[in-house]
C-alpha cells in the first residue's frame, strides 16, 4: 500500500511517501516552488511522488479539519468549513484517494517519538495551535503513545512567542528565529514584571497561561516603546519567559513519565537556546528534522502505523 502523509492548507505544505510502512521520500513544497512557507502542494512535487512510487492508495492528513473549524468559529473567525474541506481541497491537484485524519498534536508527537531509538521516551509538543490544543506532553512506551498533559487554546506559548515577534516589528510565523539574536542584546528583566502584570497568568498545575488571547498579536501592548533598545529588551524578556516555560514543561513531563529520554516537536523545538536549558536533565534529547508542521507529513502516518523509523535523513530528500 502506498500512503501519503500530507500537510497543507495553512503553511509549510509537505508530503511523505510510505510503502508498506516504510518511509521512502519526503519533501517540502517551498523547495519546489521557491515560495517561502508555501501553504499548498506543489504540482512538481506531486508528480515526482506519483512517477517515482505510484499514486497513493490512502492519504493521511495531519490534523482534523472539522475540529479546527469549530475552534475557529469559537474564536470568532467565522464558519470556515468551505476552506477546511480537505477532500475538495486536494481534488484541485487531482488527488482522490481515501483520506484518513489524525490530530495535530498526535502527528507532532508521533514524528518525535517514532523517529528516535528509545522505547521509553517522554515527548513535549510546543506548538502555536492545533485544533484546540497548544501544548501537549506524551509518554512513549512499548511502541505506544499516551497523552499525559494537554493545554488548550487560547493559552499558548507558541502564540505568545509569535505575538511578541510581531510586537518587536518582525513577521509572526516566520521571523521567530530572530528573537534569540535580538535577545542577546537586551535586558530580560526590564519588562519582565510588566509582562506578568499585563499578559501572563499563573494557574496551578498549568505550564503556561495568559490573561489575554494573543492569537491576533499584541501590537497594542506598550505602544510608547519604539526605540531599537526597547525592542531588544522585549525580545530578551520574551526569550526568558519561553525558557522558563520549557523548563517547567520538562520537569512536569519527567515527573509524569519517569523517562530519561526526551523528544521534542512543534515549532518551539527549534528554539535551541531554550532546549539547551533542559539538556542536563535528560540522558538524551531528540529534535527531528523540521520539527514544526512540515514534519507532520511523516508524523501523521506514523501516528496510524506506530512504526519506528530511526534514520530520518536531515536533508529529507534529494531533488529529482
Amino acid at each position: 500500500m502506498i500512503r501519503w502523509g500530507m500537510v497543507g492548507n495553512s503553511h509549510d505544505a509537505s508530503l511523505a511517501v510510505f510503502e508498506n510502512n516504510r518511509l521512502y521520500w519526503a519533501a517540502l513544497s517551498k523547495d519546489f516552488s521557491d515560495v517561502p512557507n508555501d501553504p499548498d502542494p506543489n504540482w512538481t512535487m506531486l508528480e515526482v511522488a506519483r512517477q517515482s512510487f505510484g499514486p497513493p492508495d490512502e492519504i493521511i492528513w495531519y490534523e482534523r479539519p472539522f475540529l479546527k473549524t469549530i475552534r475557529q468559529f469559537t474564536a470568532g473567525q467565522g464558519w470556515l468549513w468551505s476552506e477546511n474541506n480537505i477532500k475538495k481541497y486536494l481534488a484541485r491537484w487531482g488527488i482522490s484517494a481515501p483520506i484518513r485524519y489524525t490530530t495535530h498534536h498526535l502527528s507532532h508527537a508521533a514524528y518525535a517519538y517514532y523517529t528516535q531509538p528509545n522505547d521509553n521516551c517522554a515527548v513535549i509538543c510546543l506548538d502555536s495551535i492545533g485544533e484546540f490544543e497548544t501544548l501537549t506532553m506524551w509518554h512513549g512506551w512499548n511502541g505506544e503513545l499516551r497523552k499525559v498533559y494537554s493545554q488548550r487554546y487560547p493559552h499558548s506559548l507558541g502564540l505568545f512567542y509569535s505575538a511578541m515577534t510581531q510586537r518587536v516589528g518582525l513577521e509572526p510565523q516566520k521571523d521567530e528565529y530572530k528573537i534569540c539574536d535580538m535577545a542577546a542584546k537586551g535586558d530580560p528583566l526590564r519588562f519582565y514584571r510588566h509582562m506578568h502584570r499585563d499578559i501572563l497568568d499563573s494557574k496551578i498545575g498549568k505550564v503556561f497561561t495568559t490573561k489575554v488571547n494573543l492569537h491576533r498579536g499584541c501590537r497594542w501592548w506598550k505602544p510608547e516603546l519604539r526605540k531599537e533598545q526597547d525592542m531588544y529588551d522585549l525580545a530578551a524578556t520574551t526569550q526568558m519567559v519561553f525558557e522558563q516555560a520549557i523548563q517547567d514543561a520538562s520537569y512536569k513531563v519527567f515527573d509524569s513519565t519517569n523517562s530519561h529520554h526526551l523528544a521534542l516537536a512543534g515549532g518551539g523545538a527549534l528554539n535551541k537556546q531554550g532546549v539547551d536549558k533542559i539538556r542536563k536533565q535528560w540522558e538524551s534529547i531528540w529534535v527531528p528534522p523540521n520539527p514544526g508542521d512540515p514534519g507532520s507529513c511523516i508524523g501523521a502516518v506514523l501516528a496510524r502505523t506506530k512504526t519506528k523509523i530511526v534514520s530520518v535523513d536531515k536533508r529529507w530528500y534529494q531533488k529529482v
